[in-house]
C-alpha cells in the first residue's frame, strides 16, 4: 500500500511540474501537437515500450517557450 501511494504521489508532482510550466508561459507539446498537462500526463502513464523524451527549446532571449515530449520506443 505504502508503494501505490509513493507512486501516486510521483504522478502528481509531474503533473504538477506539467501545469507550473503552463502557468510561467511555457507551451506544452505531445508528439508534435499542442497539449495539455492532463494529456501529457495520461500519455506517460499508458506508454507500453515506450517512453518519452523532453525536449527544452528556448526563445531568441534564452529563456524557456515550449516543452516537447517525443515518444520514443524502447529497445
Amino acid at each position: 500500500m505504502k508503494m501505490k501511494k509513493k507512486s501516486k504521489k510521483l504522478k502528481d508532482d509531474f503533473r504538477r511540474e506539467l501545469e507550473s510550466y503552463v502557468k510561467d508561459g511555457v507551451t506544452l507539446w505531445l508528439d508534435g501537437s499542442p497539449s495539455t498537462p492532463k494529456k501529457i500526463d495520461k500519455a506517460h502513464k499508458m506508454a507500453e515500450g515506450a517512453s518519452y523524451m523532453r525536449d527544452y527549446v528556448q526563445d531568441a532571449d534564452g529563456r524557456l517557450s515550449r516543452l516537447e515530449f517525443d515518444r520514443i520506443k524502447d529497445r
